[in-house]
C-alpha cells in the first residue's frame, strides 16, 4: 500500500533539491563570480558618491546582475521540474547568451518596480501618524508590492521557457500574480523557510566584520539558486498548465493537428499555401517539448517542426 501512496509535493521538492544539492551549488557559484564583481565595484562607488551605502542606488545592481540571473533560473527550472542529467554549465552560460537583451530589459524594469515599492511602502511608514487613511494606503501599497513580487516570480522563468515576444511575458506575468494565487503562496511560504533558516544562521553573529563573512559565503554558495528553486518548483506547472490551455491548443493540441493534417490530403494545394512560417525562424526550430509563439498561439517546437517536414514532403509530391 506504500508503493501505490501518492507522494506529497513537500517529498518531491525535496528529493529533487538534495538529489540534485551538487548541480544547485555550481549553478550559485557560476552566478556567484558577476554577483562578486558588481557588489565589489557599488560598494566603492557608494563610498567615492555618497561616502556610505546609499540603499536606492544600490538597487542598480539589479540591473548589471538580472542577465546572469537568466542561467539560474534555466538550470533551477529544469531540475525543479525533474530533468535527467542537467548539464548545469552548458545550460547556464546558454542560457545568459541567448536571454541578454530580454534579461537586460526585464532588469530595469524589475530595477524600477523596486525601487518604486521601496519609497512607496518607507513614505507611507514614515506619516503613518499623520492619519489612519495613512494604514489603508500603506495595506494597498504592500498588495501592490505582493503582485509585482509574484510577477517578478514568472517574467525570468516565462522568458527562458517560452519563445514569445515581451509584451506577452509581461501581460503573463501580471496576470498569472493574481490567477495563480494560491501557487505564488505556497513558493512565498518556501521562499520565507528559507530566508529564516539563513537568518537563523546569522542571527547571534554579533562581529559586522564575520556577518559579511558569512552571508558573502551564503551568498555565493546557497542563496540565490535556492530561493529560485523554491519559487520556481512551486509555480512551474501552474504556469505550463495556463500557457498550454491559452488559445485553445492545450488538451485538443492533437486533434487540431490531425484536423489540419487531414485538410491537408484533402487540400494540399491550398493548405500549403495558407500556412505561413514567416513569423519564426525555422532554422532554430528544436525537436524539443519547449514551446514557441507561433500565428497567434503557443506550440511546441516539436509539434511545429513536424507540421513542417510534412508540409515540405507533401509540397515534394505536388511538385
Amino acid at each position: 500500500m506504500e508503493n501505490g501512496r501518492k507522494r506529497l509535493r513537500i517529498e518531491v521538492f525535496f528529493e529533487r533539491y538534495f538529489g540534485n544539492f551538487l548541480k544547485i551549488l555550481l549553478t550559485n557559484t557560476l552566478f556567484a563570480i558577476p554577483s562578486a564583481v558588481v557588489f565589489v565595484a557599488f560598494y566603492f562607488l557608494n563610498q567615492l558618491i555618497f561616502g556610505e551605502m546609499n540603499v536606492a542606488f544600490t538597487f542598480l545592481v539589479i540591473v548589471l546582475l538580472y542577465p546572469f540571473y537568466s542561467g539560474v533560473v534555466k538550470v533551477v527550472r529544469d531540475i525543479a521540474r525533474g530533468d535527467e542529467d542537467v548539464k548545469v554549465c552548458s545550460t547556464y552560460f546558454a542560457a545568459v547568451k541567448e536571454n541578454l537583451l530580454r534579461f537586460s530589459i526585464h532588469g530595469v524594469i524589475v530595477c524600477a518596480a523596486a525601487l518604486i515599492s521601496y519609497f512607496a511602502i518607507t513614505f507611507y511608514v514614515s506619516i503613518l501618524s499623520v492619519s489612519w487613511i495613512m494604514y489603508a494606503m500603506l495595506f494597498f501599497s504592500i498588495i501592490i508590492v505582493l503582485l509585482v513580487a509574484y510577477a517578478s516570480f514568472y517574467l525570468p522563468l516565462l522568458t527562458v521557457t517560452y519563445d514569445m515576444k515581451l509584451r506577452y511575458i509581461y501581460k503573463n506575468s501580471l496576470l498569472m500574480s493574481f490567477g495563480e494565487f494560491k501557487n505564488n503562496l505556497f513558493a512565498t511560504f518556501a521562499i520565507a523557510v528559507v530566508m529564516a533558516i539563513f537568518v537563523t544562521a546569522t542571527a547571534f553573529i554579533q562581529s559586522v566584520t564575520v556577518l559579511v563573512i558569512v552571508f558573502s559565503v551564503l551568498w555565493a554558495l546557497f542563496l540565490p539558486a535556492t530561493v529560485t528553486f523554491a519559487y520556481v518548483f512551486f509555480i512551474y506547472d501552474g504556469m505550463v498548465n495556463i500557457i498550454k490551455n491559452k488559445d485553445s491548443i492545450g488538451a485538443d493540441l492533437d486533434a487540431k493537428i490531425a484536423e489540419k493534417g487531414a485538410k491537408v490530403i484533402k487540400k494540399p494545394q491550398m493548405s500549403l499555401e495558407e500556412e505561413d512560417f514567416s513569423d519564426i525562424d525555422v532554422s532554430k526550430l528544436k525537436d524539443s517539448d519547449d514551446f514557441i509563439y507561433h500565428n497567434g498561439r503557443m506550440i511546441k517546437q516539436s509539434t511545429l517542426l513536424r507540421i513542417i517536414k510534412e508540409k515540405e514532403s507533401q509540397m515534394d509530391k505536388l511538385e
